[in-house]
């Protein structure tokens, strides 16, 4: 082939070369552009699941404890104590009191002490333990976000430990919401929050333990006090919880946290809360008077024995109560509200508005919240035979005349401050008491020995301990000056 033929069939390709390459060309930019969106697909799809495991992941920790802890640990505050402490022994005082017939002044040092207290209400209400709080000087509250108040107390009750404080502010402050302590279930969850070990002080921020609700109705003597249906967790409690709250796990308060029975002093899992339902009583009592004062029933009881349940209700129903056994009725006022109700002497109270009596402290313990003019149910055995009787309680026992003393004592109402005082006023001394030459009406009895007479209730208690021959030391005040004088009863329950 010739040259000029070879570039003259070359010239005539040219034109299909062209075209050739052109579609190569677009279809390789096609493909590439589709390889670029599979890219960008995958890492798309990447993202999206990296997105729906941190969704997943964040949605998992967000539990409904947690939701919980949200709710109710702003509630929750510290609280500090501060009091005067003596650097005296009880010889010191003895030595002084028996040689020199006076005790002096001893120097006296600053001891704060650290707890928790729950906000029950936004006006600035505030509940705890009273043994958080007792004999303090000066209270402090820290709430979560970081703001301290001065608080004082508005009322206290020092049987089932309970006290109510008061903080004055404009600010809405933020209120736990109530649960019901009467419907709780064996197992479902509990969190204690509050301050153990005063960790959280100077941050605010309350510490939180889980655990199970372990039991409920059970009853605890730590002395002075007997704490009853308390409820059991397993939830970490330790000190500086005490008046922390107990929540259920939609953050609603379903108990204080009062007591840990431990080996150690630490916790072992054995923690103890005043259900809030009890609480409210309380509390309803303590702001209306500042104190609880027991209605009037008018009746005297004992408890029963194993041979007495035997003879009294048969061996074998017997066997069948033996922890509900109840109290026997053993003297009745007359005109009392139980006897205008029915109930007689030899009667055994086994029940009280579907409360099961075990002995004559679970009585008490009962009794003294019971609300007046409300129709009481009481369930009792007479002659083997069971029986329901209401009862209506109509007054308060605000007065009381012990025996030995030749006194008339009453309970004082809330003072002008609104602020609540331990003591009960003489209202009335008997001539031939022994005592009239000393004390005069008015004055107020706030303490026998070393124990405080808070309330008219504790003083019953206190004198039913004193046995002749026996001598105690009255403490009593008079117009803001603080007295006492040695008090001796003889075998025929006479001062001399």
């Amino acid at each position: 082939m010739s040259i000029v033929s070879l570039r003259e069939k070359l010239r005539n390709s040219i034109p299909y070369m062209s075209v050739y390459c052109r579609n190569y060309i677009s279809l390789s930019l096609i493909l590439l552009a589709i390889g670029f969106t599979c890219l960008d697909f995958v890492s798309l799809s990447y993202a999206q699941t990296d997105q729906d495991i941190q969704q997943a992941v964040t949605q998992s920790r967000r539990t409904a404890i947690v939701t919980a802890v949200e709710l109710a640990s702003p509630s929750v505050v510290n609280i500090s104590a501060i009091r005067s402490v003596t650097q005296q022994t009880s010889f010191d005082e003895w030595f002084w009191r028996e040689f020199w017939g006076e005790v002096p002044s001893f120097p006296k040092r600053s001891l704060r002490e650290v707890g928790s207290g729950v906000i029950i209400n936004k006006e600035g209400y505030i509940l705890t333990n009273h043994h958080v709080i007792e004999d303090a000087e000066k209270i402090k509250v820290a709430i979560s976000d970081g703001r301290e108040f001065d608080a004082y107390l508005e009322g206290y009750d020092f049987l089932s430990d309970l006290a109510l404080l008061k903080v004055e502010t404009k600010e809405n402050l933020p209120a736990i919401k109530w649960g019901d302590s009467d419907d709780l279930l064996i197992g479902e969850w509990a969190l204690a929050i509050g301050n153990p070990f005063g960790l959280s002080t100077g941050t605010a921020q309350p510490t939180v333990t889980i655990g199970i609700v372990s039991a409920t109705q059970r009853s605890l003597l730590v002395k002075p006090r007997f704490y009853d249906a308390l409820i059991q967790t397993d939830a970490s409690v330790n000190p500086g919880n005490s008046g922390g709250a107990l929540v259920n796990a939609l953050g609603e308060l379903i108990g204080i946290n009062t007591v840990i029975r431990s080996t150690s002093g630490g916790s072992q899992g054995v923690g103890f809360a005043i259900p809030v339902n009890k609480a409210k009583k309380v509390l309803e009592k303590i702001t209306e008077h500042g104190c609880i004062i027991p209605p009037y029933l008018g009746v005297e009881v004992q408890p029963i024995t194993e041979e007495m349940s035997e003879k009294l209700l048969g061996k074998e129903e017997s066997q069948k109560t033996i922890l509900t056994r109840g109290v026997l009725v053993s003297e009745l006022h007359k005109n009392s509200p139980l006897s205008n109700a029915g109930i007689k002497r030899g009667d055994i109270i086994q029940a009280i508005s579907g409360r099961y009596i075990k002995d004559a402290t679970d009585f008490k313990a009962v009794v003294r919240l019971l609300p007046i003019n409300s129709h009481i149910k009481f369930e009792i055995i007479r002659r083997g035979q069971k029986r329901k009787i209401t009862v209506n309680l109509k007054t308060l026992e605000r007065k009381y005349v012990p025996q030995r003393w030749g006194l008339t004592l009453t309970q004082p109402k809330k003072s002008i401050d609104n602020a609540y005082r331990p003591g009960v006023m003489i209202t009335n001394i008997e001539k031939d008491s022994g005592l009239a030459d000393i004390l005069k009406k008015g004055d107020i009895i706030y303490q026998i020995n070393d124990i405080t007479i808070h309330t008219l209730e504790i003083f019953k208690i206190i004198d039913s301990r004193i046995r002749a021959p026996n001598s105690i030391r009255l403490h009593f005040e008079r117009n803001g000056e603080k007295k006492s004088i040695p008090v001796t009863f003889n075998r025929n329950y006479r001062r001399r």
